[in-house]
């Protein structure tokens, strides 16, 4: 019985490493995709001239 109790164990702690390391890495994989993102490009001068022409 303690034998099987600490094969129990071993396998519970196994899958926690495994999973612990799955997370960091799609964790890492969501910052990296955050820090990608284009920032929001200024309109050109011309698009202002355009619309101040057109108001």
């Amino acid at each position: 019985m303690l034998k099987g109790l600490v094969l129990c164990f071993a396998v519970l702690f196994a899958q926690l490493a495994v999973l612990n390391m799955l997370d960091a890495r799609l964790y890492n994989a969501q910052d990296a995709r955050q820090a990608v993102t284009p920032a929001a490009t200024p309109l050109r001068e011309d698009d202002v001239e355009e619309e101040t022409e057109q108001s």
